[in-house]
């Protein structure tokens, strides 16, 4: 099933480094917004990630040269960022946290140059030049993508972009915060909270020698634990899950360990307290995977462990539902119901949104792909119940 996924991508990416973003099989059309593979471009760049650590996982020689287009493509699409001294003391004075007046703060701070620096070493990420779609996310999953093809090839032709990459992250991070969702807004999301501290997370495990980022990420551990221990959030579930099983592999620290746990027992009881039969539930299936590798390697509640690895079997069984098989014309539904789409032959290794879903979507694909990676890899459901 992986290699299916992967084969479609190699043979489908554009000459500009893109992968096909998705399609609609019901309205027989591209899901891409303004025909732009590019305009969701933290999903191409997860997909990216995804199809390195395939790459990591299995020496792929094929993958070599398709991932150095994507990145190259990232850089493209990049765009320099900087600060002024005013605005590092600004932020150190924890005025981004403000709670009132929010919108005259940040209009303020727009007005007078104190959000971003249109210069500067680092870098972001954004689909069409501009800095208001320039999401953190999007430079956080961009560097995971560099860092795994680099770890996986030993190329380190893109080391300078990894360094501008990190700073151009770390200019989006909050003192005492998350991370800004974009250079031209003062506030954080879930998403970009949740990929920045795994990027991070990513990073001073194979870069231990930095100091300062280590640094930055001590505090950032510290606010993340406490925010979503207190307020749990399914945008930053899967994300959180994997930047605190990194963290606990790098560092051994129980705090860790003990969020995910916490996070277990919620996504069980509130956030997905029963198997979804027909949705793509893969990016679930990353953190629940992420989890039960911590806990396996710890031996740390075995109770809790075993419903993570039946819930894990149970959404594995459904994968070869949801994969586009090579030839396939057609959809079928509950009774006699059925969707004949002559276009879905060329899609053989993508993944539906849902059974009942008739579209693809890149990122649909890229999270089955590294949920596939993480069970295989660490043989998860080896001791699942038949």
């Amino acid at each position: 099933m992986m290699r299916l996924t992967v084969d479609n991508w190699i043979s489908s990416q554009a000459p500009d480094g893109s992968l096909p973003y998705g399609y609609d099989f019901l309205a027989d059309k591209p899901t891409e917004r303004e025909g732009d593979p590019w305009a969701y471009i933290v999903r191409q760049a997860g997909s990216f990630y995804m199809l390195a650590e395939y790459f990591r996982y299995t020496g792929d020689s094929r993958l070599k040269e398709p991932l150095q287009r994507a990145i190259g493509a990232l850089d493209r699409h990049s765009l320099p960022i900087g600060k002024r001294s005013t605005q590092h003391w600004l932020e150190e004075m924890r005025i981004l946290s403000l709670p009132f007046a929010r919108w005259k703060l940040m209009r303020a701070l727009d007005h007078l140059g104190l959000l971003y620096q249109d210069t500067g070493a680092g870098k972001v990420v954004s689909p069409d030049a501009r800095y208001s779609g320039a999401l953190a996310g999007a430079v956080a999953v961009s560097l995971l993508a560099e860092m795994s093809y680099a770890r996986a090839s030993g190329d380190e032709r893109f080391a300078a972009l990894r360094s501008a990459w990190l700073a151009g992250l770390l200019s989006l991070h909050i003192p005492g915060g998350g991370f800004r969702d974009t250079p031209t807004s003062i506030d954080d999301s879930d998403y970009a909270n949740g990929e920045g501290w795994f990027a991070l997370a990513v990073y001073c495990d194979t870069h231990r020698g930095d100091a300062r980022t280590a640094e930055i990420l001590a505090e950032l551990d510290a606010v993340m634990l406490r925010r979503y221990a207190d307020k749990p959030s399914r945008a930053f579930f899967h994300w959180g899950a994997m930047a605190a099983e990194q963290r606990h592999a790098t560092t051994g620290d129980a705090r860790f360990l003990q969020f995910m746990q916490r996070q277990a027992a919620v996504y069980f009881d509130r956030l997905q307290p029963r198997l979804d039969p027909v949705s793509n539930s893969c990016t679930d299936m990353e953190g629940l995977a992420a989890m039960l590798a911590a806990m396996r390697r710890s031996g740390a509640d075995a109770t809790l462990a075993d419903r993570i690895r039946v819930r894990l079997a149970s959404e594995a069984v459904k994968l070869p539902r949801l994969q586009v098989q090579p030839g396939q014309q057609g959809l079928a539904f509950a009774g006699e119901a059925r969707l004949t789409a002559p276009r879905m032959a060329t899609f053989g290794g993508a993944f539906l949104v849902g059974r009942d879903t008739p579209t693809t979507q890149v990122d649909a694909a890229a999270h089955c792909l590294a949920a596939m990676i993480r069970i295989e890899r660490d043989a998860l459901l080896a001791s699942a119940p038949r």
